[in-house]
This record gives structure tokens, sequence and C-alpha cells, in this order.
């Protein structure tokens, strides 16, 4: 004859048991998660990705003529390149970025213009300083050149264009950063 709290403790016991062999059991499932759930076959699309029509040989003409001039009216500015880039200004594909780390802080030289539009507008941001980023309006009828103290870290460029969905006529912009 058992005692009067045996049978609630092999009942105890015996709950426990099947606890235990139902979560080792869980336990090995593995469930792993790639990602996004991927979508069924229903709704898959199969259209093709946009793409930037081509320009035509004369717009690539001009274009070419253009970064010539450019590149003529960048290599004024004095000093060792820190970071020099350019782009398209109009059309589809317009503007650009570029980051580089400035290792000594102090005055830069900043060198902008363009070719071919009438103005651009180009950013000039200093990452992690807490400044605010500098804005560079440049008439393409000349070239900017402004000094800038930069502090160490990242600056990067960007060339901004109110309306990038204008047509390609080869318009180009650019700026260089120099070290003083």
């Amino acid at each position: 004859m058992s005692g009067p709290g045996e049978p609630k403790t092999a009942r105890r016991a015996a709950a426990l048991i099947g606890v235990m062999v139902l979560a080792g059991g869980m336990a090995a499932c593995a469930y792993e998660d790639g990602g996004a759930a991927q979508p069924t076959s229903a709704v898959q699309s199969h259209r093709p990705a946009p793409s930037v029509p081509a320009k035509d040989q004369g717009v690539l003409e001009v274009e070419a003529a253009n970064y010539a001039e450019l590149h003529k009216r960048l290599g004024t500015a004095p000093g060792s390149v820190l970071l020099a880039d350019a782009g398209p200004a109009d059309g589809p594909g317009v503007g650009f970025t570029k980051a580089v780390t400035v290792m000594t802080a102090g005055p830069h030289t900043v060198t902008a213009t363009c070719v071919g539009t009438p103005g651009v507008q180009m950013f000039l941001t200093q990452d992690g300083t807490g400044a605010k980023p500098v804005p560079l309006d440049v008439d393409c009828s000349r070239v900017l050149s402004k000094v800038v103290v930069l502090q160490k870290g990242y600056v990067s460029a960007q060339l901004i264009r109110p309306d990038p969905t204008g047509a390609w006529k080869g318009a180009v912009a650019g700026i260089e950063i120099t070290v003083r």
C-alpha cells in the first residue's frame, strides 16, 4: 500500500519526464530563416529590369568634348589631389558621389565646374563632425574655387540636379579637392 502523497508524486514525475522527452525532441528540430519569404511562382514577375536608354552618337560626341573641357578647367587647381570625380549633369544617369579619407585636418581647396548646362549643385559632407553639408552652387560659365577647412575623417562630394529625368544633352560636372 502506498502512502498519502505517493500517487501525486508519481504523476508529477511522469509529467516531468514527458515534458523533458518533448523538449528534447523539439530541441532536435532546427528552423533556419534564409531571409525574406520566397515568393511563390504565382506572384513572381518575369518582366525584365528597366534599362536606361542608350545615348545617341551625337550626344556621346558632345559629352566627350564637354569632358575634355571639364578636365582642362579642373586641372588648374593647386596642390595634390585628395578627391576628384566627374559625371553626367543631365539625363536620367545624372550625378556622382565619391568619398575619401582626410588624413590631415586643415585648409583644402575645392574646385568645381560644369560644361553644357547653366549650373549644378554639389554638396560636400564630412561624416562624424556634426557639420552640415556645404552646398556648392556652381555657375558653369566659370570655375568655382573655394578654400574649406576639413577635419580628419571621411569627406564626400555629391552632384545633385533638381531634374534628374531631363533630356540627355551631354552636360558634365566635376569636382576636385586638393591639399594646399
